[in-house]
């Protein structure tokens, strides 16, 4: 089975930072969607991606994939636990692991994975999320699900302790079949019936990412958007066709896009890969959008960015050291390290930036932004179930209770609590007596206006005897 994938990952409009990151290597394909507080959500979900390079494409089983995504899971705990300003954090992921005829599909949280066959377009995941939970007990329509206010409350997350259980699907594919992986800022902007529509046009995956993208800015670029589209070829080759085994776009279409050819670049890194080598993009940058294209089987590497589509894309030369552009091969580059996970990689310039510097700096106030978001609708909900739950109780209790008091001079039985909130008394008159209060002995006024809570029994038998004195 031969695949072709393209993959674009953009801020939005909205968002200051790129929390997103992705994986690309040949036979399997991640996208993960980070929150937490500062840089706390792009550190999970880059974790995520790089806790996936140990799977051998070609040998893992479903089994492998789980348990990675479980060790995964328990490495951002460790490290949320560790490190100051990373409590917290966490992240979805959505990852397909290519077979011979299928795809393994493991999913956590709300960003999703697509299937386009002979033009329709099926969701091969269920969103961990709070609507989605509610979609599946038909509380809520697709519909209804997608304008809720409370749609980015995730039930299911890397990073939140206890035991994970990843969704793992086995997919049959075929020839002609397209697959789309992508976080919930490209479904939070486009329907599914928009999606499908781009999706069906001609075109190599590469240039359907770029109108994916294109597509979700158009609609607010609300989110970090990310996608991954991989197309299932022909396994018959072509003598000198273009369309090889690999990943993105060739030269010549990245340049007719408004960026540079990677031969073009003198700061583009030429991984130098033989065809029996693997390519690997891992990413993005948080420098707005980056468009990470490898050239079949050469392995040359382009890799560029900007805030907005359109115009020419400026090489990326100094990357952060935290967000890696793209990954490399074993030839070159740097090892970068992400907890106890590392991989080979490269910069745009052949160069490191260990400190991040003023860029982390002058980014680290906005990082938090959307888990605050999020962070804020959760303790909103909670605070309203607790609310809810607290007046529910008191109402209960506050029907339970009763006094003795007067009304228009009479003694009478009174139930709830003899007091008012804000001018709106909690308590009602539920049976008068025949005697004055006035007229009774000292000590019985004194029991009266002491108001103590009694049993509705109590209070009647109190009443009657009054009555027969």
């Amino acid at each position: 089975m031969r695949l072709r994938a393209g993959v674009l990952s953009d801020r939005g409009l909205v968002r200051q930072t790129n929390e997103d990151s992705y994986l690309v290597r040949r036979g399997l394909y991640a996208v993960c969607d980070g929150m937490g507080g500062a840089r706390a959500g792009e550190v999970a979900s880059e974790m995520a991606c790089r806790g996936l390079l140990d799977l051998d494409p070609e040998r893992a089983t479903a089994e492998d994939l789980r348990q990675a995504i479980v060790e995964i899971d328990q490495a951002i705990v460790r490290r949320s636990l560790e490190e100051d300003g990373l409590i917290g954090m966490g992240t979805t992921l959505t990852a397909a692991l290519a077979g011979e005829g299928s795809f393994i599909l493991a999913h956590v949280g709300d960003s999703r994975a697509y299937l386009l066959r002979s033009g329709g377009l099926d969701q091969l995941t269920e969103d961990h999320s709070w609507v989605g939970e509610m979609v599946r007990r038909g509380e809520l329509t697709p519909a209804q699900a997608a304008v809720h206010p409370h749609r980015s409350v995730i039930t299911r997350v890397l990073g939140s302790g206890g035991e994970l259980q990843p969704d793992i699907v086995d997919v049959s594919v075929q020839e002609g079949d397209r697959i789309l992986i992508c976080s919930d800022g490209l479904t939070g902007m486009l329907s599914d019936d928009d999606i499908a529509g781009i999706l069906r046009q001609d075109g190599d995956p590469q240039s359907v990412a770029r109108l994916l993208v294109q597509g979700a800015l158009a609609g607010g670029g609300e989110d970090n958007v990310t996608v991954v589209v991989v197309d299932v070829l022909s396994s018959s080759k072509k003598a000198g066709s273009p369309v090889q085994d690999g990943i993105g776009a060739d030269a010549e279409e990245q340049a007719s896009s408004g960026g540079e050819a990677p031969g073009d670049d003198p700061t583009a890194q030429d991984g130098g890969l033989s065809p029996d080598e693997d390519e690997i993009l891992l990413g993005p940058s948080d420098r707005g959008i980056v468009s990470a294209e490898v050239s079949g089987r050469s392995g040359r590497l382009g890799a560029g960015m900007r805030g907005r589509l359109g115009g020419r894309i400026p090489p990326l030369r100094n990357p952060s050291i935290r967000r890696p552009v793209v990954g490399a091969s074993a030839a070159g580059g740097i090892t970068k390290t992400m907890s106890a996970v590392s991989v080979p990689m490269a910069t745009a310039g052949g160069e490191s930036d260990a400190g991040g510097g003023s860029t982390d700096e002058g980014a680290a106030s906005a990082r938090g932004k959307r888990w605050t978001r999020r962070r804020w609708i959760i303790l909103t909900v909670v605070i309203v179930v607790v609310l809810a739950i607290l007046i529910g109780a008191f109402a209960f209790y506050n029907a339970t209770v009763y006094y003795i008091g007067t009304f228009e001079g009479t003694v009478a039985l009174f139930r709830g609590l003899p007091v008012s909130i804000l001018g709106i008394d909690l308590s009602a008159v539920v049976e008068v007596g025949t005697v004055a209060r006035d007229s009774l002995a000292p000590h019985l006024q004194a029991r009266v206006d002491a108001h103590d809570l009694i049993g509705k029994e109590e209070g009647q038998l109190f009443l009657r005897t009054l009555g027969t004195q």
